[in-house]
């Protein structure tokens, strides 16, 4: 809960850190097929993510926060959905 101290509400670190989680996780629908925007890399649910130990199957909401590409190694934020028109 945030701290009061007169008027201004304090937050801790950790609860904004699980209000960012709950956002990200929240931000790809269930099934997203998603791109690194660096690389170009697709990751695809279908099949997971061999290089990563990711098995088939796997949502990328549900993938650790510690994911990188595979590819180019950036971090999980860096990846974008791809659309019905880019599919």
């Amino acid at each position: 809960m945030p701290e009061e101290s007169g008027n201004v509400k304090f937050t801790s670190g950790a609860e904004i850190q699980s209000l960012l989680d709950r956002l990200e996780r929240e931000r790809v629908p269930a099934g997203a097929r998603m791109q690194c925007r660096v690389c170009w890399h697709v990751y695809d649910p279908a099949e997971g993510c061999p290089e990563e130990s990711i098995p088939p199957g796997t949502d990328f909401r549900d993938l650790p926060d510690t994911f990188i590409c595979p590819d180019c190694g950036h971090p999980k934020s860096s990846f974008i959905e791809i659309t019905d028109e880019e599919k």
